[in-house]
Formats: structure tokens, sequence, C-alpha cells
């Protein structure tokens, strides 16, 4: 009886221009993914930012109404001048009226924006941002004895009546809060803009209502 015999080939690869060459295209590929991953990441920064603000001042307001009390939510513009990540992040906290109706007492911890969004306090028509009126009913001694010790000059605020209006700041214009990509310098101002197109988020706060809307401005 015949035996059949089969061919024995050689083992089949790849040679080595093909794995140059797919190589090559994965690093392009890698390349062009890096940006995309990057843009995406400071989207969803800029966007978490502003459901974090919104969210804050719509539960201020609501617990004004509930429980008959005056609100204030307090926002830190950091100078990033330590070598701790979390101090450069700005942030916000929420005060409430005692039991007594004599002083305030915080009802949060500190709620950083991620890091890398900043409260543009550069934003002219924000009188939150710009001065410290929303305060004006907190003493001193109250603010300095807040978690972290933060500077009056450093701070802005919005002050509810127990109705949910605006009580301070007094006008009906700058009642806005401006967020933007950046970094703060020691002296509080922006040092470095990373806003590309798009715009600034500005959140907009109604004075007799104080709901908060969303606007897309050009600062």
């Amino acid at each position: 009886m015949a035996q059949a015999h089969g061919k024995i080939g050689k083992n089949e690869g790849f040679s080595l221009p093909e794995l140059l060459t797919v190589v090559a295209i994965l690093c392009v590929l890698m390349a062009l993914l890096v940006p995309a991953v990057s843009g995406f990441t400071s989207a969803g920064g800029r966007k978490g930012a502003v459901t974090l603000v919104m969210n804050t001042l719509e539960q201020a307001r609501v617990s004004a109404i509930e429980t008959g009390r005056e609100v204030i939510v307090v926002f830190w513009k950091k100078n990033g001048i330590t070598n701790m990540p979390a101090d450069e992040q700005d942030a916000m906290l929420v005060l409430r009226r005692n039991d007594l109706d004599t002083d305030w007492e915080p009802i949060t911890r500190w709620i950083s924006l991620p890091r890398g969004i900043l409260f543009h306090g550069q934003d002219d028509k924000s009188k939150i941002l710009k001065d410290s009126s929303g305060l004006q009913a907190v003493t001193d001694q109250t603010i300095s004895s807040l978690p972290g010790n933060p500077a009056k000059n450093d701070l802005g605020a919005v002050h509810f009546s127990s109705s949910g209006a605006v009580q301070l700041p007094s006008t009906s214009d700058g009642l806005r809060i401006a967020l933007t990509e950046g970094q703060r310098g020691p002296n509080g101002t922006l040092v470095v803009n990373k806003q590309k197109e798009g715009g600034h988020e500005v959140i907009s706060i109604a004075r007799y209502t104080g709901r908060v809307t969303l606007d897309v401005s050009m600062l």
C-alpha cells in the first residue's frame, strides 16, 4: 500500500516590513486619539463644574424656602499659593442661619470644582464674584472660622432670603457666575487662560425667584 506523503511548508508569519507598517499605523492612531481624549476631558470638567454649581445654588434656594431661614452660598477663589493640589481648586460652601437667628452655620463642606476649572473672577459683570456684598450679614469672625480660614477678599457670595429670592448682592444686574479653564496666580488674577473656542459657561440667577439658568457667553 502506498503511503501518502504531505508537503511540509515553511511557517508563515509577518515580515519585518509588515510589522513596521503596523507599528507606524498604531502610532498615527494614538497621535490622533490624544487630542480627542484631552478635549473630551476638558469639556467634561467644565460641564461637571456647571452641574455642580447649579445644583448647589438650587439646593441652597430650596433649603431657604423649606426651612424658612436665610442661606448663603460662598464662592472661594483660590490663589494657588501652596504645594497642595486641592488648595488650588476653587470651592463653594453653604451657610444657613442658626436656630437662634443670631449667627451662621456651615451646612456643607467646601465643595471643590474640578481641577483646572475656575470661577471667572475677572468677569466685570459678576457682582457675585467681584465683591463680597453677599457676605454683608456674616461677621468677619464667622468667616475666619470657616474651614481653611479664607480671607474675605477672596470670597464671593449670593444671599438667599427665606422666600428663595436673592437678597444680596442687591442688584438686578450682575447676578451671574462665569466659569473658565485656567490657572490663577498668587495675586488672585487669571494668569493662564486655557479657554478655547465656545466662550465661557455663565450661570445666571433670577433676582426675585432665585432660580438658575445656564447661558453661553463670550466674555
